[in-house]
């Protein structure tokens, strides 16, 4: 009768399931990179006041299972003179495709116009099948982009001084 040592057989046994799980782990590695089995989200900062602060524009970046169903939720909360601004929107059906991907999405401004400097943004996504949830909580940046100038042309100086004439006609 052969005897085995304990030694030997737990270094076959090592050997055996390292070279099962080497053999799997490529295949696992590709299903991962190609679907993500959870959702992910953030809010990109700067985000760009628009129309003087009636809304402000925010890109989310986020990730879903490819074939799944999602909605992405935002809200925007920002200290102002006089009290708080606050916004939110909601895109009901989001592209899943597995990857990374990012949406730009306008929020109004509710009570007061939002201005530049910073703000808290919440953002949610919830999907299905299954069923998933991710969230990000931040304080981001809010800038004007491109500033608006304007150089007088001889159409424009003529109709301020129009304006500038019939303004001193009036009583």
């Amino acid at each position: 009768m052969t005897k085995f040592s304990g030694g030997k057989t737990l270094a076959v046994v090592a050997v055996a399931g390292g070279a099962i799980l080497a053999s799997i782990a490529p295949v696992m590695a590709d299903v991962s990179a190609e679907s993500p089995s959870v959702a992910a989200i953030r809010v990109e900062s700067p985000a760009k006041i628009k129309a003087l602060g009636a809304a402000v524009e925010i890109q989310v970046t986020y990730a879903c299972p490819k074939g799944s169903q999602a909605s992405l939720n935002l809200n925007v909360s920002q200290t102002v003179i006089g009290g708080v601004a606050n916004g939110g929107a909601y895109k009901s059906s989001i592209n899943c495709t597995g990857a990374f991907e990012t949406i730009t999405m306008n929020v109004a401004a509710q009570n007061r116009a939002f201005r530049w400097g910073t703000a808290f943004v919440a953002a949610n996504i919830n999907g299905y099948p299954p069923s998933y949830s991710a969230s990000d909580e931040r304080v981001i940046d809010f800038r004007f982009r491109g500033r608006v100038s304007v150089v007088p042309t001889a159409e424009t100086l003529t109709s301020s001084a129009t304006l500038a004439t019939s303004a001193a006609a009036w009583p």
